[in-house]
């Protein structure tokens, strides 16, 4: 063989090696990205699920403290307590009717 046959045949190789190497690369980002999108995706439907779980959880979290505040009022605690329980004040008297 010639000096420039080997000259050519040397950088074909390399050109041959490099474009392996770069395919190897594109198909390893190719496969890794593939499987992190399917990650993604996974961790965003998870991360919606908790996020209408914080908002019910935040929504009980206002409903009880309203109510301790209402129980924080004595007036309102007698109110329940005749309601439910059926006690009076000193004086008056309970009647209870018939539901028709």
């Amino acid at each position: 063989m010639s000096k420039k046959n080997q000259i050519n045949h040397a950088s074909r190789k390399r050109i041959h090696a490099i474009i392996l190497l770069l395919m190897t690369f594109i198909a390893w980002a190719g496969f890794t990205g593939y499987h992190q999108w399917k990650d993604i995706k996974v961790k965003k439907a998870k991360l919606v699920e908790l996020q209408k779980q914080e908002q019910q959880v935040a929504e009980t979290k206002r409903e009880l403290e309203k109510k301790v505040m209402l129980l924080q009022n004595k007036e309102y605690i007698a109110e329940m307590a005749r309601k439910y329980y059926f006690l009076s004040k000193p004086g008056e008297f309970i009647i209870i009717t018939p539901e028709e």
